[in-house]
């Protein structure tokens, strides 16, 4: 199967999601009036009069907000995770994670804002914050469901330090990592909405934001439409990844 075909299957799949949720959503208008729950047709029909000039400016801040908020926190959490199970400290790390795991996201927002302004630095930090316990956790447990038998044979046979690299620890360690990025993706989306919610003039949480308090709900689900295409983009482009580039890692 090619890449490309493999990308359209992947893609084909995200869009049947998407498909199913935009059916609930069709289905819920028939309960609520347009002005609470705006159909998909009344959202499309509207297009693009609710949106502000400097639409793309707002897109891309939040774009660079969860990319440099979440490549922080998953460079970090896969540096800890690694460090975490070569010294040992599997149930330490993962107990101060889970600890951290639990303090309230809107708390941290306004502390955040209170220490940094007004800006980026606040939803960044969030972002970076709030999803790298998760993300640390999932490592660590990721490679400590290794291969023990092999791990066994590998020893009993004077294997070198690059054969357990190679045979036990990347087959671990490379699914773990894509579904860093998976579960990281969808969270710090989440997060960085909030982080412009509490502190930003910009950005398409700053934008929801607004169209909320103008009770304007044909933006505000643009905007969850919006979001959920780039989510669902991206989960097939790592679905792709899996079953190209890094299939072995997957299917041994």
């Amino acid at each position: 199967m090619t890449t490309t075909r493999i990308f359209i299957t992947s893609l084909r799949n995200e869009l049947i999601a998407l498909a199913l949720l935009v059916g609930i959503w069709s289905l819920a208008t028939l309960f609520y009036p347009v002005y609470i729950i705006p159909s998909p047709l009344v959202v499309a029909a509207s297009y693009p009069a609710y949106l502000p000039q400097d639409f793309s400016h707002h897109l891309a801040m939040t774009g660079a907000r969860i990319g440099i908020g979440f490549g922080v926190s998953f460079i970090a959490s896969s540096f800890l995770g690694i460090l975490a199970f070569t010294k040992k400290w599997n149930l330490s790390l993962n107990a101060f994670m889970s600890a951290l795991n639990v303090l309230p996201g809107m708390v941290l927002g306004v502390i955040f804002l209170l220490v940094l302004g007004i800006g980026s630095e606040t939803p960044i930090a969030l972002v970076a914050f709030l999803t790298l316990p998760t993300l640390t956790i999932n490592t660590v447990n990721g490679l400590s469901k290794r291969n023990l038998a092999l791990e066994q044979y590998l020893a009993s046979i004077g294997a070198q330090k690059h054969h357990f690299l190679g045979y036990l620890y990347l087959p671990s360690l490379v699914p773990t990592l894509l579904s860093n990025l998976s579960i990281g993706m969808g969270l710090a989306i989440k997060v960085v909405l909030m982080g412009e919610f509490i502190g930003s003039q910009d950005g398409l949480g700053y934008l929801l934001n607004t169209a909320r308090i103008y009770f304007d709900m044909k933006e505000v689900f643009f905007y969850l439409v919006l979001l959920l295409l780039f989510t669902l983009v991206f989960q097939a482009g790592l679905s792709l990844l899996s079953n190209t580039l890094l299939r072995k890692y997957f299917y041994q």
